[in-house]
């Protein structure tokens, strides 16, 4: 009796304990449901918190049929991605303690209380936001309006995280997202934030998402910065609650790639020499008017690529294929992939030579020629004089570069439009303040150490080829891993000077290596913030 006795004051002092330390799992419900007892006895155009009408797009999407159209295949361990709440360590309301795995039946478990199972199978409000309410089966106001407001113990997670803890192994969303830029693209300084405002709506999860709801309010607005700062997350480009669009994207992607173009189209007016052109890859695919500056006299024509790729961007950087190992790619690397030009090209395959990662795009050397009329340039604009470099026809030459270079494709978004920008720049800007160039050709290899160093955040690095050759500067942090490419292609012999900027890194030691024929070589340099 006295046994009987301990062990029921001890469950009740446990169960006690778990109410007072954490929160339970209330379920989405639905718009008829006591008010605060559910997400959808809110969240709905007719309720309280109508101007936040969440669940009346959510049910629409595929989380909503998570369990519901795929329970005839699941097994046991796929319940744990399909229902909400699923923690076989704690007691919460969530949906394990409503499942008993079975080894003898046919999935392997069996549903022991049906109406809890119900509240919360499928995959809900929660799962991502976190339970809500109480071991009564009530809100829990001070938990659910700090996460409203951003205080509290409950905040907004937009991390990757979230949306990884199931989108990963058999489909490896977020580890293919973690190779990505996207993964990279936020700086997490609070300095950052403050001085390059314009940036944070493509760099920083929270404010894309707040930019693509209201473009005109969060256009240069900071919402977070430090630590709290995640970069473009799934939920920057994917939305939770609405499927209007495919794969839920928070914008459409035909005819044209909206949510890409958002960043990847820099909004511009008019050309502007003077001002170093950004993300020009958007402009080069369309043929825009405002892609690079247009020499009269010149006929600047388009390639197929600006009405052949219908989803634009989404045609090549997210093609869901297989990998040579035979696993899965679901695109999310948002590398290009060498399938989506075989489905328009027949002659690919014996075109490239697609075991070389530096040369499998180069269909019929596109890549190739734009290296080598970019070089040309290149060698020009190193050989102009102080006078030359203050001349429109110089920054309009130079303009022409940096904006072939922003793009990023080496011709292949745009071939005939990228080439003939380089060729009217080559034939339209000529250098006088070397006589003899020949004279200053370098007779060996050289990496000169950057300048300024240390620097804060930009720095200068020069080398020099007696030949042509292809020339790879890697940066290095002071643990010796990679953390940039800062050129990989082809130049001809001469002198050429590139920038580091820095901005988004931590003050600290950094190496460069250079990689040219036979040449290598290893500087250090300090960036001091």
């Amino acid at each position: 009796m006295k046994i009987k006795l301990f062990t029921t004051l001890l469950g009740i002092l446990f169960v006690s304990s778990v109410a007072l330390s954490q929160n339970f799992y209330l379920g989405v419900g639905t718009s008829s449901d006591v008010q605060g007892t559910s997400c959808a006895s809110c969240h709905t155009a007719n309720n309280i918190a109508a101007q936040d009408p969440y669940y009346d797009t959510w049910k629409f999407t595929k989380h909503a049929q998570a369990y519901d159209s795929l329970k005839t295949i699941l097994n046991y361990s796929c319940l744990q991605c399909h229902t909400t709440g699923w923690d076989t360590s704690v007691v919460n309301y969530g949906a394990d303690e409503y499942v008993k795995q079975d080894t003898s039946v046919k999935h392997g478990y069996v549903i022991t209380d049906s109406v809890g199972f119900a509240r919360t199978k499928n995959v809900q409000c929660e799962d991502c936001h976190g339970p809500m309410g109480k071991a009564d089966g009530t809100l829990n106001t001070e938990y659910h309006f700090g996460y409203l407001t951003g205080t509290g113990t409950n905040v907004p997670d937009y991390s990757a995280q979230v949306c990884g803890k199931c989108h990963s192994g058999h489909d490896p969303f977020y580890e293919e997202w973690s190779q990505s830029k996207h993964a990279l693209s936020t700086s997490g300084s609070a300095a950052f934030a403050a001085n390059n405002k314009s940036c944070n709506r493509c760099h920083v999860a929270q404010n894309f998402v707040a930019y693509m709801k209201n473009p005109s309010t969060y256009r240069d607005t900071i919402l977070v910065t430090g630590s709290a700062m995640q970069p473009l997350t799934c939920v920057a480009c994917h939305d939770p609650h609405n499927a209007q669009y495919v794969a839920q994207l928070r914008a459409d992607v035909t005819p044209n790639a909206v949510i890409c173009d958002k960043c990847h189209y820099a909004e511009m007016d008019s050309v502007n020499v003077n001002v170093a052109p950004h993300e020009q890859s958007g402009l080069a695919l369309s043929g825009d008017p405002n892609f690079g500056y247009r020499y009269a006299g010149y006929k600047y024509d388009n390639s197929a690529h600006k009405w052949a790729a219908t989803e634009r961007c989404i045609n090549c950087h997210v093609n869901m294929s297989p990998n040579p190992d035979g696993s899965n790619n679901f695109g999310h690397t948002f590398e290009p992939r060498v399938q989506a030009c075989e489905q328009c090209h027949s002659d690919y395959a014996t075109s490239v030579n697609l075991a070389d990662s530096t040369k499998m795009f180069d269909y019929r050397n596109t890549q190739t020629t734009t290296d080598s009329l970019m070089n040309v340039l290149q060698t020009k604009l190193n050989h102009a004089s102080s006078a030359d470099s203050a001349t429109f026809s110089f920054k309009a030459a130079n303009y022409n570069l940096l904006a072939v270079e922003s793009d990023g494709s080496q011709g292949i978004h745009n071939t005939r439009l990228i080439q003939e920008l380089l060729k009217s720049s080559i034939a339209s800007f000529t250098p006088t303040g070397i006589e003899n160039v020949k004279n200053n050709m370098p007779a060996t290899f050289e990496l000169s150490q950057n300048y300024p160093n240390p620097f804060n955040p930009t720095t200068t690095i020069r080398f020099s080829l007696p030949i042509s050759s292809n020339v790879k500067i890697i940066i290095y942090n002071a643990v010796g891993q990679q953390v940039q490419t800062l050129i990989n292609r082809f130049y001809s012999p001469g002198n050429y000077t590139i920038q580091w900027d820095a901005t988004n890194m931590a003050s600290g030691i950094y190496f460069y290596r250079i990689e040219a024929k036979n040449f290598n070589m290893v500087k250090k340099m300090v960036l001091l913030k």
